[in-house]
Protein backbone atom coordinates (compact mmCIF):
# COMPACT_ATOMS: atom_id res chain seq x y z
CA UNK A 1 0.00 0.00 0.00
CA UNK A 2 2.57 2.66 0.69
CA UNK A 3 4.07 1.96 -3.16
CA UNK A 4 0.70 2.93 -4.15
CA UNK A 5 0.83 6.08 -2.74
CA UNK A 6 4.05 7.13 -3.43
CA UNK A 7 3.70 6.62 -7.09
CA UNK A 8 1.34 9.77 -7.63
CA UNK A 9 3.88 11.71 -5.87
CA UNK A 10 6.80 10.46 -7.81
CA UNK A 11 4.22 11.13 -10.92
CA UNK A 12 3.63 14.78 -9.80
CA UNK A 13 7.47 14.97 -9.33
CA UNK A 14 8.80 13.96 -12.77
CA UNK A 15 5.89 15.87 -14.38
CA UNK A 16 7.24 19.18 -12.41
CA UNK A 17 10.45 18.04 -13.64
CA UNK A 18 9.37 18.48 -17.39
CA UNK A 19 7.28 21.50 -17.08
CA UNK A 20 10.72 22.86 -15.38
CA UNK A 21 13.18 21.68 -18.10
CA UNK A 22 10.54 22.67 -20.95
CA UNK A 23 10.44 26.25 -19.53
CA UNK A 24 13.80 27.01 -19.30
CA UNK A 25 14.94 25.19 -23.16
CA UNK A 26 12.43 27.57 -24.96
CA UNK A 27 13.43 30.76 -23.88
CA UNK A 28 16.95 30.19 -25.94
CA UNK A 29 15.15 28.58 -29.31
CA UNK A 30 12.63 30.55 -31.55
CA UNK A 31 9.64 29.47 -31.72
CA UNK A 32 7.64 29.07 -35.19
CA UNK A 33 4.59 30.99 -34.88
CA UNK A 34 2.03 31.19 -37.89
CA UNK A 35 0.52 34.65 -38.39
CA UNK A 36 -2.13 35.41 -40.60
CA UNK A 37 -0.39 38.02 -41.50
CA UNK A 38 3.37 37.88 -42.91
CA UNK A 39 5.66 40.71 -42.31
CA UNK A 40 6.37 42.98 -45.21
CA UNK A 41 8.98 45.35 -46.15
CA UNK A 42 7.39 49.04 -45.56
CA UNK A 43 8.88 52.04 -47.81
CA UNK A 44 8.87 55.62 -45.63
CA UNK A 45 6.63 58.41 -48.00
CA UNK A 46 7.44 62.03 -47.29
CA UNK A 47 3.97 63.71 -46.41
CA UNK A 48 4.44 66.18 -49.05
CA UNK A 49 5.00 63.35 -51.44
CA UNK A 50 8.47 64.54 -52.61
CA UNK A 51 11.55 64.26 -51.44
CA UNK A 52 12.65 66.85 -49.10
CA UNK A 53 15.14 69.34 -49.63
CA UNK A 54 17.69 70.69 -46.95
CA UNK A 55 18.34 74.27 -46.30
CA UNK A 56 20.99 75.65 -48.11
CA UNK A 57 24.23 76.42 -45.73
CA UNK A 58 26.56 78.95 -46.07
CA UNK A 59 29.05 78.21 -42.81
CA UNK A 60 31.69 80.75 -44.20
CA UNK A 61 30.06 83.59 -45.76
CA UNK A 62 31.95 86.47 -48.15
CA UNK A 63 31.28 90.49 -47.16
CA UNK A 64 30.08 91.88 -49.96
CA UNK A 65 32.65 94.05 -52.24
CA UNK A 66 33.26 97.37 -50.35
CA UNK A 67 30.50 96.44 -47.86
CA UNK A 68 30.84 95.97 -43.87
CA UNK A 69 31.99 92.97 -42.43
CA UNK A 70 28.95 91.58 -41.96
CA UNK A 71 27.22 92.20 -45.26
CA UNK A 72 26.63 89.27 -47.35
CA UNK A 73 24.71 88.14 -50.19
CA UNK A 74 22.33 85.06 -50.80
CA UNK A 75 21.29 84.14 -54.23
CA UNK A 76 18.08 81.99 -54.17
CA UNK A 77 16.43 81.24 -57.62
CA UNK A 78 13.36 83.67 -57.25
CA UNK A 79 15.39 86.34 -55.21
CA UNK A 80 18.22 88.07 -53.28
CA UNK A 81 19.11 88.44 -49.91
CA UNK A 82 21.51 91.24 -49.12
CA UNK A 83 22.52 91.46 -45.73
CA UNK A 84 23.74 94.24 -45.18
CA UNK A 85 24.77 95.03 -41.46
CA UNK A 86 24.73 92.92 -38.51
CA UNK A 87 25.01 94.41 -35.27
CA UNK A 88 24.40 94.02 -31.41
CA UNK A 89 22.89 96.41 -28.61
CA UNK A 90 22.35 96.56 -25.37
CA UNK A 91 18.52 95.37 -24.68
CA UNK A 92 16.07 96.02 -21.78
CA UNK A 93 17.73 93.57 -19.19
CA UNK A 94 21.54 92.44 -18.33
CA UNK A 95 20.89 89.05 -20.00
CA UNK A 96 19.42 89.73 -23.25
CA UNK A 97 20.80 91.55 -26.28
CA UNK A 98 18.97 93.17 -29.45
CA UNK A 99 20.75 91.71 -32.91
CA UNK A 100 19.55 94.37 -36.05
CA UNK A 101 20.11 93.12 -39.18
CA UNK A 102 19.82 95.92 -42.02
CA UNK A 103 18.35 93.61 -45.07
CA UNK A 104 17.24 94.08 -48.54
CA UNK A 105 15.28 91.44 -50.53
CA UNK A 106 15.00 91.93 -54.19
CA UNK A 107 12.74 89.74 -56.27
CA UNK A 108 14.85 88.80 -59.63
CA UNK A 109 12.08 87.28 -61.89
CA UNK A 110 8.98 88.66 -63.09
CA UNK A 111 6.17 87.11 -60.78
CA UNK A 112 5.44 89.20 -57.70
CA UNK A 113 6.87 87.18 -54.24
CA UNK A 114 6.20 87.64 -50.49
CA UNK A 115 8.32 89.50 -48.03
CA UNK A 116 6.87 88.20 -44.37
CA UNK A 117 8.11 88.74 -40.52
CA UNK A 118 7.59 84.94 -40.36
CA UNK A 119 10.64 83.89 -43.37
CA UNK A 120 13.23 85.35 -40.37
CA UNK A 121 14.52 83.54 -37.91
CA UNK A 122 17.82 83.52 -35.71
CA UNK A 123 19.45 79.97 -35.08
CA UNK A 124 22.27 79.96 -32.21
CA UNK A 125 24.90 77.22 -32.36
CA UNK A 126 22.82 74.96 -29.87
CA UNK A 127 19.54 74.64 -32.36
CA UNK A 128 17.63 77.04 -30.50
CA UNK A 129 15.58 79.55 -32.68
CA UNK A 130 14.55 83.30 -32.07
CA UNK A 131 11.91 84.45 -33.76
CA UNK A 132 11.17 88.07 -35.26
CA UNK A 133 10.99 90.49 -32.54
CA UNK A 134 10.36 94.21 -33.92
CA UNK A 135 10.37 95.94 -37.38
CA UNK A 136 11.55 99.55 -37.63
CA UNK A 137 10.75 99.87 -40.94
CA UNK A 138 7.02 99.75 -41.71
CA UNK A 139 7.23 99.39 -45.48
CA UNK A 140 9.91 96.06 -45.46
CA UNK A 141 7.14 93.57 -45.11
CA UNK A 142 4.65 92.94 -48.28
CA UNK A 143 4.31 91.87 -51.40
CA UNK A 144 7.47 92.70 -54.26
CA UNK A 145 6.47 92.60 -57.31
CA UNK A 146 9.01 91.79 -60.04
CA UNK A 147 12.26 93.17 -60.22
CA UNK A 148 11.59 95.11 -57.56
CA UNK A 149 13.19 94.97 -54.09
CA UNK A 150 12.41 96.29 -50.26
CA UNK A 151 14.78 97.48 -47.91
CA UNK A 152 14.36 97.52 -43.92
CA UNK A 153 15.86 96.78 -40.70
CA UNK A 154 14.45 93.84 -38.14
CA UNK A 155 15.42 92.99 -34.71
CA UNK A 156 16.05 90.04 -32.51
CA UNK A 157 16.01 89.91 -28.93
CA UNK A 158 17.59 86.52 -27.23
CA UNK A 159 19.93 85.59 -24.46
CA UNK A 160 23.33 87.19 -24.39
CA UNK A 161 24.70 83.67 -24.27
CA UNK A 162 23.45 83.04 -27.90
CA UNK A 163 24.73 85.60 -28.81
CA UNK A 164 28.15 84.35 -29.83
CA UNK A 165 27.54 81.78 -33.10
CA UNK A 166 24.26 82.76 -35.03
CA UNK A 167 22.52 82.13 -37.83
CA UNK A 168 19.93 83.73 -40.07
CA UNK A 169 17.39 81.28 -41.05
CA UNK A 170 15.65 82.32 -43.92
CA UNK A 171 12.58 80.56 -45.15
CA UNK A 172 10.49 82.64 -48.08
CA UNK A 173 7.46 80.62 -47.57
CA UNK A 174 6.39 78.63 -50.41
CA UNK A 175 9.99 78.60 -51.76
CA UNK A 176 11.15 75.49 -52.35
CA UNK A 177 14.33 76.60 -51.01
CA UNK A 178 15.63 78.30 -47.94
CA UNK A 179 19.02 79.64 -46.11
CA UNK A 180 20.96 78.84 -43.35
CA UNK A 181 24.05 81.25 -43.24
CA UNK A 182 25.98 82.40 -40.48
CA UNK A 183 25.97 86.09 -39.06
CA UNK A 184 28.79 88.17 -38.31
CA UNK A 185 27.91 90.72 -36.23
CA UNK A 186 30.14 94.20 -36.80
Amino acid sequence: MSMSRSQPVAFAGVLLTAIALAACSSAGSPVAVSSPHPPRLVTAKSVGGAPGKGPLVIASPSPLPAGKASSQQVVLSDRTLVISSVSRHGATGASLTLIQLDLVVRNTGVKAIDNKPAFFELMDSGGDTFSYQENSSDGFYGTIGGHASRTGMIQFQIPVGAASSLYLVYRPGNSAESVLTRLRTG
